[in-house]
């Protein structure tokens, strides 16, 4: 029997604003109370303002004029980073035969982030037609804003959803913040620790830093050298971090929302009002067995209105994984090598080793976990549409609604996951393979030292 709640769908939304969760009202009205469009709210603000710290978001998409910070635009910073990875492979060559394989792990790591970082400041030029699509369609159709207003449950997914972007927009960032001063806090530590700020310098010892490139004047010995170099690395980790951090909130935000489309979609399939719930509203009389005439009209705009929301979520879905997919593909593959490679660095065990590695090693498996676990909960949203697609009540329909039904059933068996350049699904499973891998090569290459 189906619960009372399907009478919701019925009501107009006007006479249930006053059953809504008083907490989430209030938090709206503390917040974001004169937000009328997505880019007033405080959190969108947020994400938009990182995107546009590194020249990534698409101003004009949305019709305004794009005006990039000095230095800030894709092109100098797509420079920089090239020119800083081209810095860092010259040092790998010209030092691999000087320094052990440990000693080099960490120009390995820095090398894979900025390989990362410059793949992810392109991508305003390489992707110019999708990644701007799918930030307009986000932004203008797909937010949940717009759908707040049309049923009692839509409100109340808007308001979780709501609730759950502003925390995890602030969270991260502060996460960002922290792990850039971590990242160049670790090296400044170990040249106090070690006296290398002391006029009379150890010998033997040289100062340590977050990057190493090659340049045409000694950093590792003079303390002028090591003071620019510090400075410089400063900024390039602050860019780095944008890199990581404003794209993954973007993408998070993304599936957030639209998680909060299939909780709508599954929860309006699942209330699909019966013939005498849905003449409680109306004190027709008729058949309990099945819909009259004027019923299946209604019930057939119904059914269209619930396939065009799954077909506007799948496009999206298409849009989005066109415009993520290889930044993702990458950011897999970056997981895979930097795991490994960091576990490497951390079994030395040593004090000097885990305190420059352990807290990199947990961030950087966080990243990975984190992206996916957020990922994955499409897949299993999605997958919990095949059964409530099957409880309509399609047994009181009409012939031509059957055949609706029958429509939707088949087009709810495609899973909506995103699946970077069409290969591996990201989630769970994936992020597990990921760290099944990394430990594999990690303990294989730790018996030949």
């Amino acid at each position: 029997m189906r619960n009372s709640g399907t009478t919701n769908v019925l009501h107009d939304y006007s006479t249930l604003a006053d059953k809504m969760p008083k907490k989430a009202v209030t938090i709206e009205k503390l917040d974001d109370a004169n937000a009328r469009e997505p880019m007033d709210l405080r959190y969108m603000k947020m994400v938009r303002n990182l995107q546009h710290l590194i020249g990534s978001w698409p101003h004009a998409a949305f019709g305004q004029a794009a005006q990039p910070l000095p230095l800030r635009s894709t092109g100098v910073l797509a420079l920089e980073w090239s020119a800083v990875l081209l810095g860092g492979l010259v040092y790998i060559r010209t030092h691999f035969s000087k320094v052990t394989f440990f000693e080099m792990g960490h120009c390995y790591l820095t090398v894979f982030m900025n390989v990362v970082g410059v793949q992810r400041v392109l991508i305003p030029w390489v992707h110019r037609k999708t990644y701007p699509e799918a930030c307009k369609l986000f932004v203008c159709e797909m937010h949940l804003m717009h759908h707040r207003h049309k049923t009692p449950y839509s409100e109340e997914v808007y308001q979780r959803i709501y609730r759950l972007c502003t925390i995890f927009v602030k969270l991260l960032t502060a996460e960002m913040v922290f792990g850039i001063f971590l990242f160049n806090l670790a090296p400044m530590y170990y040249n106090y620790r070690t006296g290398m700020f002391r006029e009379d310098k150890p010998e033997g010892k040289l100062f340590e830093h977050s990057i190493n490139y090659s340049l045409p004047f000694n950093y590792h010995t003079k303390l002028s050298g090591y003071l620019i170099v510090a400075l410089l690395n400063l900024f390039l980790t602050y860019d780095c971090g944008l890199c990581f951090c404003g794209y993954d909130l973007l993408l998070s935000v993304i599936v957030f929302h639209i998680w909060g489309h299939l909780k709508i979609l599954d929860n309006n399939l699942r209330t699909f009002p019966t013939p005498v719930q849905m003449r409680e509203q109306t004190g027709e009389q008729g058949d309990e067995l099945s819909y009259t005439e004027e019923e299946n009209k209604r019930v057939g705009v119904m059914l269209k209105d619930i396939i065009n929301h799954h077909r506007m979520i799948m496009g999206f879905m298409t849009t989005t994984s066109a415009a993520f997919g290889p930044m993702l593909c990458l950011y897999y593959t970056f997981h895979q090598v930097c795991g490994c490679l960091l576990l490497l660095e951390c079994s030395r065990l040593d004090s000097a080793a885990l305190g420059r590695y352990a807290v990199v090693t947990v961030t950087i498996f966080h990243l990975l976990i984190q992206i996916s676990v957020i990922v994955e909960l499409l897949g299993s949203q999605s997958e919990t549409l095949k059964d409530a697609a099957y409880s309509l009540p399609w047994e009181y329909m009409d012939t031509s609604n059957r055949k609706i039904v029958l429509f939707l059933l088949y087009n709810v068996q495609t899973p909506i996951t995103l699946k970077p350049m069409g290969m591996v699904s990201v989630g769970v499973k994936t992020m597990a393979t990921i760290l099944k891998t990394s430990i594999s090569y990690f303990m294989l290459i730790r018996n030949h030292f």
